[in-house]
């Protein structure tokens, strides 16, 4: 069975360890895809089953859920103020409430 990319998007090491450990071998038969930023290229070579894990603005996540990609948001709801941008260490992304949420769906209007 051929399985899509699997691309994790984040600028931070911490993260990315972070939702390694949670796929907890989930990856397994896919290419995995680790960077920092997420590219016009990028986008354009996705295609329907591969799966993306980051933190990704509205509009990139949209095009992505219109091309049939699967896309797991990164939420760490607990962040303190002072340590927002900053990097963070896996034990800091646990103990500040790191969280996976699956959006399958954008309703969303430009004025």
């Amino acid at each position: 069975m051929s399985y899509g990319t699997l691309y994790v998007i984040t600028r931070h090491q911490s993260t990315v360890d972070w939702i390694m450990a949670k796929l907890n071998g989930r990856g397994v038969g896919r290419d995995v895809f680790v960077t920092g930023d997420l590219s016009e290229e990028m986008i354009l070579r996705m295609r329907k089953g591969d799966v993306v894990y980051g933190i990704l603005p509205i509009h990139l996540i949209k095009r992505l859920l219109r091309k049939g990609v699967e896309y797991y948001h990164v939420v760490l709801p607990n962040v303190p103020y002072e340590l927002r941008g900053k990097e963070l260490t896996l034990k800091q992304v646990k103990e500040f409430g790191g969280q996976i949420w699956k959006i399958e769906d954008i309703k969303s209007f430009k004025l």
